[in-house]
């Protein structure tokens, strides 16, 4: 039976349903975060949580430059099989090139990586007495 809310603070309810694995994502975030109660937990994420929005166009851009230089690699490569005229030290400056490009690659996910995690793990907590 509905309660009378009219003479409530707080008189506008919402309900939220979680499957189990949810639930528990919930319970162990709450556990961290020292949250008394549900209530107190999500007024606090709703008022105040941060929406991470991640901008991938920069990785999408290296992946294309990235695969430009790989199809350059594979004309030198056809080239060098065609004309068998490649030195040993031109074969090792553009394995050493791929190498370069490899490791700015790691790096830059790498950084991409933690950079999205420090987003998601940086949350403005404020204890509010009154919740």
């Amino acid at each position: 039976m509905p309660q009378n809310t009219s003479n409530r603070k707080r008189n506008i309810r919402k309900e939220v349903y979680f499957t189990e694995q949810e639930y528990k994502q919930v319970q162990h975030v709450m556990q961290q975060m020292q949250a008394p109660t549900f209530q107190y937990y999500a007024k606090n994420q709703l008022i105040q949580g941060k929406i991470v929005q991640i901008d991938f166009s920069e990785l999408k851009n290296l992946r294309i430059a990235v695969n430009r230089i790989g199809g350059n690699i594979n004309q030198i490569a056809k080239h060098a099989n065609e004309n068998q005229s490649i030195t040993s030290e031109e074969l090792a400056q553009v394995l050493a090139l791929l190498s370069e490009v490899k490791e700015l690659v790691a790096t830059k996910l790498s950084n991409e990586e933690k950079r999205s995690l420090l987003e998601r793990k940086r949350t403005v907590r404020t204890d509010i007495e009154e919740w």
